[in-house]
């Protein structure tokens, strides 16, 4: 048998043209598939921003997470001395709407005591703590004492160990406010002297937290706090009694914070002492932070205002309140006495201002969220002696927006449902020929193009006085975009009647919401669009799977014919090799004659 090593080209052009016929089935499925990859493709954009849509549109209702029609304000500070900051404000959506003067400022001052001026910051000092240790911050043991109690329901008060990743209660008056919920029963909360609802255990969990109402105890018992304070409760439900700050008849605690124990060696110089006191962990507003200045140590409270005086009896020498030891001989502490050597470097003070004439104390200069209702203000470093207004607005800009991002959704939908679902035409000067958008044949999309036009100008039956949303200035305009047509109207709507503006859009944005909710698979009991997505891509895989087999199948073939061919050429060849031997056998014959 004669092999072929090269195929000649009039039997590879035939088999070209063979396999050319061969791979129509091939071309059918690739036009398919791709067909079905522009469907899929179009139906998952038209989820995309359907979704956008009702985003927007949810925003707009009020049973949204954070609804956008919400009375928002804006704050500005006025009347300042030149070249100075004052103060800075924000606000709530609570806050109530006016000026407010701000005068007669008095920065409130953490307290801060000096040392002996040294030698040398950066020596050893020689000194040391003995075995002992100095404590900062706080007292040698921390304590709780009972100042009131309430009867047969807060018996008494106690200490304990901090929870991992907490911070321990700083020192101060708290009170333990009771009530008997209809639902919860008996619960209680803990509050600092300021009245604020502390951050304590949740339960009996070390890691979750609440400040919060919670349950009492069952049988009562010991409630720790996982702060250090544990609270003693009765343990007869049926005699338990409330309590509350309101009338006066909370229970009442003094606690009295550990300080930092810190341990001083001969090898120790004044920087490492700073350095140890300022790494050092401190209960709540009992922080110490230490510096030096002029060769002098500064210890200074972290927290500004009286409650937060150092007290020397707290800066304890040996862990033993002692009259002697390394602050003695650093001349922080008076010699063979538990008080300060010399006179203050600055005195705690507490902030002092007025509001509207309205004189107010805080021990704080900064976060001050309780002065003025639903305001928070933080007073500047250059305030003292300064004044300045706090003027609150209201704010139509975030409603505003969020009525513009739904009319930008909405246009984006509704034009691309057009785009989509149109059947255009082209005329070459012979003949019109007709492209069909990818969404053409499903009708569903252009009846949803139809019904949100008329969700948007439809007249709704509400409680407010606006029955559409051209009453509040949003028309469809001649180009069928959504627009805000009467800006006037809209802004002033908002302004001065802002819930009967949400009544309306609670009402066409509901049906909105359904509408789109029936495509989105979102707070619906339908999806259609995923229905749709789904069986595609079952297709685009059978398709993938024709596809692939007739791959295979084309593969053979053409191996096939390639293998027919190569035999039939082989044979030619041996042919035309016999013929020339007969020729030249023939011809070497007739010679002879």
């Amino acid at each position: 048998m004669t092999t072929v090593n090269r195929l000649d080209s009039y039997f590879t052009n035939l088999i070209n043209d063979l396999m050319l016929l061969e791979r129509q089935p091939l071309t059918r499925l690739e036009s398919q598939r791709d067909q079905v990859n522009l469907q899929s493709s179009a139906y998952r954009d038209v989820k995309i921003k359907l979704t956008e849509l009702q985003d927007a549109v949810y925003a707009l209702r009020s049973v949204s997470f954070s609804p956008v029609l919400s009375s928002a304000r804006s704050v500005t500070v006025s009347d300042v001395a030149s070249g100075y900051t004052v103060l800075t404000a924000s606000a709530s959506s609570s806050a109530i709407v006016g000026d407010y003067q701000v005068s007669n400022i008095s920065l409130a001052k953490a307290h801060s005591v000096h040392s002996d001026q040294i030698t040398y910051s950066d020596q050893a000092l020689g000194l040391t703590t003995a075995g002992g240790y100095i404590v900062v911050g706080g007292a040698d043991v921390r304590s709780a004492s009972l100042i009131t109690g309430i009867s047969n329901t807060v018996l008494d008060f106690s200490t304990s160990s901090i929870d991992a990743g907490k911070t321990e209660l700083g020192k101060g008056d708290y009170y333990v406010e009771v009530r008997n919920d209809e639902t919860s029963g008996w619960q209680f909360r803990l509050l600092d002297s300021n009245g604020k609802a502390v951050i304590i255990r949740k339960g009996d969990s070390t890691t979750e937290t609440t400040n919060t109402w919670q349950s009492i105890p069952s049988a009562g018992g010991q409630f720790d706090t996982g702060r250090g304070l544990v609270i003693q409760f009765g343990s007869d439900v049926n005699n338990y009694q409330s309590g509350s700050l309101v009338n006066n008849s909370a229970a009442k605690v003094n606690y009295v914070a550990q300080g930092a124990h810190l341990t001083v060696t001969e090898n120790n110089s004044l920087i490492d002492i700073v350095s140890a006191i300022n790494n050092a962990q401190y209960a709540e507003g009992d922080g110490v932070i230490a510096s030096i200045v002029d060769r002098q140590l500064i210890l200074s409270a972290a927290s500004t205002g009286t409650n937060h005086v150092l007290n020397a009896n707290n800066l304890i020498d040996n862990g033993a309140g002692g009259t002697s030891g390394v602050l003695h001989d650093l001349g922080v502490l008076a010699s063979a006495s538990t008080d300060f050597k010399y006179s203050a470097v600055q005195d705690a003070s507490n902030a002092t201002f007025t509001v509207n004439g309205i004189t107010v104390i805080r021990s704080s200069n900064s976060g001050l969220t309780d002065v003025i209702n639903g305001v928070t203000i933080n007073l500047a470093a250059d305030a003292q002696g300064k004044s300045a207004t706090i003027s609150v607005k209201q704010d139509i800009s975030s409603a505003k927006a969020a009525i513009q991002t739904f009319l930008d959704k909405f246009n984006a939908v509704v034009s691309y449902l057009e785009q989509k679902t149109a059947v255009t035409s082209t005329n070459d000067g012979t003949k019109t020929s007709y492209t069909r958008g990818t969404l053409a044949d499903d009708n569903v999309f252009s009846e949803l193009r139809i019904q949100l036009f008329s969700l948007f100008m439809q007249n709704v039956s509400n409680t407010s006085s606006y029955q559409s949303l051209r009453d509040v200035g949003l028309i469809i305009n001649d180009s069928l975009q959504a627009s805000i047509g009467d800006s006037s109207k809209l802004d002033q709507v908002l302004a001065s009647d802002l819930s009967g503006v949400q009544t309306l859009f609670d009402a066409v944005m509901a049906q909105m919401d359904a509408k789109l909710g029936g495509f989105t698979g979102v707070r619906s009991g339908s999806d259609y669009l995923d229905d749709v997505v789904s069986n595609l891509d079952n297709q685009l895989n059978d398709i993938n799977d024709d596809i692939s087999k007739m791959n295979e199948y084309l593969t053979e073939r053409q191996q096939y014919l390639v293998d027919q061919y190569s035999e039939i050429q082989a044979q030619l060849q041996l042919l035309s090799y016999t013929q020339q031997m007969w020729s030249s056998i023939y011809g070497t014959v007739n010679q002879l004659y």
